[in-house]
């Protein structure tokens, strides 16, 4: 599989263009939005701050936990439980998720939806063809009863700290092992290696007023 640097992903020439016909994620229908949709400008800007925070507030964690604390002591705080998501201008969509999810589970809670697995899905297929990764996929959801959703992907990649409770089973600490076979038996994350994709980070939002 490719391998591609944490959030540094080349632009996919496929949503390039317009936006698709709609998919259908299970139950839940939802569109592709094109990058340049214009549409999609605020949302699109919001979710780069975001992710961007995300993504370094992870690092963080998972460096400063692993040095003084513990490989099994961050396997229990590297998630975002403690995150407290930001409120955006009244004026604008508001955050209302943010999910980090994988074809490789650690934590079931974090499994994919329908449409997350749509994404994933042509994430992996373009990496298996050996094609460019795109740096966001967005997609606008409309669920049953619920507020139209917009959502933003991001992909993100496994750095070398990660390697230390996400690389091959037989080079992880013999105290990681036991840990992940006690509290993640059905454990899919490991066999990873530096600067593989990972999966994605997500954030969602609606429109401001129709947020629960």
């Amino acid at each position: 599989m490719k391998t591609l640097p944490m959030l540094l992903l080349v632009a996919f020439g496929s949503l390039a263009g317009r936006a698709a016909e709609p998919a259908v994620a299970g139950s839940t229908p939802f569109i592709w939005i094109a990058l340049d949709d214009p549409a999609a400008a605020t949302i699109r800007r919001n979710a780069d701050e975001i992710i961007k925070r995300v993504g370094t507030t992870l690092i963080y964690e998972v460096e400063h936990s692993i040095q003084t604390d513990g490989l099994i002591k961050t396997l229990q705080i590297a998630h975002l439980r403690d995150f407290k998501m930001p409120r955006l201008p009244a004026n604008q969509p508001q955050l209302t998720a943010i999910k980090l999810t994988s074809l490789q589970l650690r934590n079931p809670a974090n499994a994919p939806d329908a449409a997350d697995r749509a994404v994933l899905t042509k994430i992996n297929d373009a990496l298996q063809e050996g094609d460019d990764v795109p740096p966001q996929l967005i997609q606008l959801v409309t669920p049953t009863g619920k507020p139209p959703e917009w959502r933003v992907y991001r992909p993100v990649s496994t750095m070398p700290v990660c390697i230390k409770c996400h690389g091959p089973v037989d080079s992880l600490a013999p105290e990681v092992r036991s840990y992940l076979a006690e509290h993640y038996p059905a454990d899919k994350a490991v066999d990873y290696s530096g600067y593989q994709w990972r999966g994605l980070i997500r954030v969602s939002f609606v429109e401001s007023g129709k947020a629960k």
